[in-house]
This record gives structure tokens, C-alpha cells and sequence, in this order.
């Protein structure tokens, strides 16, 4: 039996890559998707479960729901947040750039 060390890619931690967001309804996660030839952002409101996941782990927790996010993106479409609220995140992450 061999110990496999398992060290994090180096785009995991592209500035970017995701947004945590937090309003008066609730906690949000914006992620830029890149699949093939093709970028897109998706934002997703986390559940109840979601959060609490949030809560006890952190940033490992938005790290590895934003990596699947965006390998399952068809799968979190059905969740996306409306226009404006997406609007109004996008306006958030360019100040905060």
C-alpha cells in the first residue's frame, strides 16, 4: 500500500473563479463556469443544507461546491437566480475588484 499526496491544482485558487455573496434573503454562490470553448457565469441561492455545510467547513466547502458547479452546470441551470439579483451581484464582485 502506497500513500497517495494529493495537492490542490493550481486553478483552484484563481482569484475569481467564484464569489460568496450574502444579502437579507439569504447566501449566494457566483461561479464562472468554463467548459470547452465556452465561459458563463452561473449564481445559484444555497439551500438550507447547503449553508450548513458552509457554516462547518468554510471555504473548502464554497471551493468544492463551486468546482461542481461548474462540471455539473446543466445540473444547477434550473437553479439560477433571476436577472436583476444577478445584476445586482455582478455590480458587487466589479467593486470589490
Amino acid at each position: 500500500m502506497k500513500v497517495i499526496v494529493r495537492e490542490p491544482a493550481p486553478w483552484c485558487f484563481k482569484p475569481g473563479m467564484w464569489h460568496f455573496l450574502e444579502d437579507s434573503e439569504g447566501s449566494y454562490l457566483y461561479v464562472n463556469c468554463e467548459q470547452s470553448f465556452v465561459s458563463f457565469p452561473i449564481m445559484v441561492k444555497l439551500t438550507e443544507e447547503e449553508y450548513a455545510e458552509y457554516h462547518a467547513l468554510g471555504w473548502t466547502f464554497l471551493q468544492y461546491f463551486a468546482e461542481k458547479i461548474n462540471y455539473w452546470s446543466a445540473k444547477y441551470k434550473t437553479r439560477r437566480v433571476n436577472a436583476t439579483l444577478h445584476a445586482e451581484a455582478e455590480a458587487a464582485i466589479s467593486i470589490s475588484a
